[in-house]
């Protein structure tokens, strides 16, 4: 009996260690002086209804960004981020858009062209820490002054530009955009099957918040396997101004996601993300007799890959 107990409790002992090895503590490890890159490409799907009329839209978002480290200070990241490329193109019934940076033959006194190259190379500072949570964004509202020097001979289309821009690129915008870009890792360590879950805000166009549940599916040495769902929901009450119409928005939908962690830096291989969002848009004008309602959905697919 006694050797059967001495047996028993050398077993536990050996379970208990293979468990605590297993377990992770998940962080961003990354080194000063070194650039991390990601090439992201995102297709987002359109639907909505206008007075009866259906009306279909396709976005195609793409672009390499690059993440030097500067400096660490405690457990947070100091560093100099920068877009090295950018790829948009809109297709509808009602008009069609590109840019591409890497394309030498684009018109560069078209607008669009003009006001998204002050965007590619703009470097600018984003601190963060070692969980992945962005303490601050800094240097992104210079481009709002670059675009009133681009558009100098055409004062009134220079401040439109200005407005569209800093509306959807300032300092505090750009901090929950990026986000997207970070996993936000957990306090605790990590084994297979720990779950956690982060909140996020999206700013702009409209206030979305979104709720991730992380999953780890395998660890090993040198990778970390996450999956995940969560929900996402524009903010009650949601309005927009916009060319003297009042916008209400009220949308929700789900999330899915798969990500390969490098697991000694913490920096994503690949990360894959579903969001669909379904509702309806109200507008409000002095113009229309009453408010007109559009319901909408819009299915976004991006992949974030590291170079």
């Amino acid at each position: 009996m006694k050797k059967l107990n001495q047996t028993l409790l050398l077993l536990v002992a050996i379970l208990l260690s293979f468990n605590v090895s297993a377990q992770k503590s998940l962080r961003y490890n990354l080194k000063v002086g070194e650039t991390y890159s990601l090439k992201q490409n995102t297709v987002q799907l359109i639907e909505q209804n206008i007075s009866g009329m259906s009306q279909n839209i396709k976005n195609t978002l793409g672009g390499d960004i690059s993440v030097t480290i500067k400096g660490k200070s405690s457990n947070v990241y100091s560093s100099e981020v920068v877009f090295e490329s950018m790829l948009f193109k809109m297709e509808s019934p009602m008009m069609n858009m590109s840019y591409d940076s890497n394309d030498t033959s684009a018109d560069e006194t078209n607008p669009l062209n003009k006001t998204f190259s002050l965007l590619v190379g703009h470097k600018f500072q984003m601190k963060f820490d070692d969980r992945g949570n962005i303490k601050e964004v800094k240097g992104f509202e210079e481009i709002a002054n670059k675009v009133v020097a681009a558009f100098g001979d055409n004062p009134q289309q220079a401040e439109m530009m200005k407005q569209t821009l800093s509306g959807q690129f300032s300092d505090d915008n750009m901090k929950h955009t990026l986000s997207s870009m970070l996993i936000i890792y957990p306090a605790e360590k990590v084994k297979v099957g720990s779950k956690w879950t982060s909140n996020t805000k999206l700013k702009q166009p409209v206030l979305i918040n979104n709720v991730f549940n992380y999953n780890v599916e395998a660890v090993n040495s040198s990778e970390v396997k996450l999956s995940g769902t969560g929900t996402m929901a524009t903010a009650e009450g949601q309005t927009m101004q916009q060319m003297g119409m009042t916008q209400h928005f009220d949308l929700k939908g789900d999330i899915s996601f798969s990500a390969n962690i490098n697991a000694k830096t913490g920096w994503p291989s690949e990360l894959k993300l579903i969001q669909k969002l379904d509702g309806n848009v109200a507008i409000e004008s002095p113009q229309l007799p009453a408010p007109m309602e559009m319901p909408m959905k819009i299915t976004s697919e991006s992949t974030y890959t590291s170079m």
